[in-house]
């Protein structure tokens, strides 16, 4: 905290308890002149309101004291032993220093001019002592309420850098695991078409520089999204040629959705790799995208030979296994992610995240996909 907001937050603690002392004080000057009234007896407010407000106010001036006690001495688990003994003593010198101020007072303004300071204190010292701890305990009550939302606060802060570093760590352990199959790819086509290879290296440099102009985003639009995945078919496209087909299935409402960067490519990675890429001839791979209602599904879809897929989500590879764990990271339970053989027809990969979509004022026109 700065010390400027420092100092305001002083400031308006002060005028808060000024507040709070005076609504007291003009309470207890209407309790009494309410008590006075059914007695049938006259209301002098001219001595009323200073009598009053000199009592209450001698009190406020031992508040800022408490605060400060407060902060050193706190009446907790840990300091009660030393916390207690040490507030019933300076609650104790606290009702003597006020009546050492307020009976000088009265007389000064000529109210309650047979009073002496014995016996003012010897009449109110008990009734006096439990005020100071009334407000002790007002005080414990605030500043306990305002520690356990700064620490509310704190966690919260907490928990949302630890989720943004395990989401950054899991983006990292994505790309190179993807580089490192792409580079795989570029080293064994260079020893049968260089040009080839040359023109994957090109579009990889093309896409890395899109993935970089989206870095340290969590979710992007769907129509970007789409754009990196665009960019990953390409360099795919060459690898397998023209036996590669790709189909899009996607509703034009999705190109404003959110969805995680970099969320569409491992699951066309796995795809190609294990079911284009083991299967002979030609092989299809169709993205499709709509709302369902409150959710938007995405699946990825191949008619490759590939064997059934594992069970268990560990065991399906670094970009599945990671993708599953980011989605779990942003969206808890509102999302899933499920790997199935589908019948003479291949493999299919279905991804369901909440549905939310780039404001209106901010979404660009959605591009036409082929």
């Amino acid at each position: 905290m700065s010390l400027s907001a420092e100092r305001r937050a002083t400031v308006q603690q002060v005028l808060v308890v000024f507040a709070a002392w005076t609504f007291l004080a003009a309470f207890s000057s209407a309790q009494g002149a309410i008590y006075m009234m059914n007695r049938g007896l006259p209301i002098i407010w001219s001595e009323r309101l200073p009598g009053a407000f000199a009592d209450w106010y001698t009190c406020a001036l031992f508040t800022p004291l408490f605060f400060w006690v407060f902060r050193r001495h706190p009446i907790d688990r840990r300091n009660w032993r030393t916390a207690v003994p040490l507030t019933l003593l300076l609650t104790s010198v606290c009702v003597v220093l006020k009546y050492s101020l307020l009976v000088p007072l009265e007389h000064l303004f000529g109210l309650n001019e047979r009073a002496t300071f014995g016996s003012e204190l010897a009449r109110n010292f008990a009734t006096e002592s439990m005020a100071f701890w009334a407000v002790i305990g007002i005080i414990h009550a605030f500043e306990f309420n305002r520690r356990y939302r700064e620490r509310e606060l704190a966690a919260a802060d907490l928990r949302t850098r630890l989720s943004e570093a395990q989401l950054e760590a899991l983006r990292s352990q994505i790309h190179p695991h993807f580089l490192f199959n792409t580079l795989h790819s570029i080293s064994t086509l260079m020893h049968r078409d260089v040009e080839a290879a040359d023109s994957m290296l090109a579009r990889l440099s093309d896409l890395l520089r899109l993935t970089l102009k989206h870095r340290g985003e969590n979710e992007i639009a769907f129509r970007e999204e789409l754009s990196l995945a665009e960019h990953y078919l390409s360099i795919m496209s060459v690898r397998f040629g023209d036996r590669l087909t790709v189909k899009r299935s996607i509703e034009p409402e999705v190109m404003t959705a959110l969805v995680p960067q970099f969320v569409l490519q491992p699951l066309l990675e796995n795809a190609l790799n294990h079911g284009v890429a083991v299967t002979a001839g030609p092989a299809t791979v169709e993205i499709s995208a709509r709302r369902q209602g409150d959710s938007l599904a995405i699946a990825i879809t191949d008619n490759g030979q590939s064997v059934a897929p594992p069970s268990r989500p560990e065991r399906q590879g670094i970009g599945l296994s990671n993708t599953r764990l980011r989605l779990e990271q942003l969206y808890g339970k509102d999302q899933s992610l499920i790997l199935e053989k589908i019948p003479d027809r291949g493999t299919r990969i279905s991804i369901e995240l909440p549905w939310h979509a780039v404001p209106e004022q901010t979404a660009a026109v959605a591009p036409s996909v082929a």
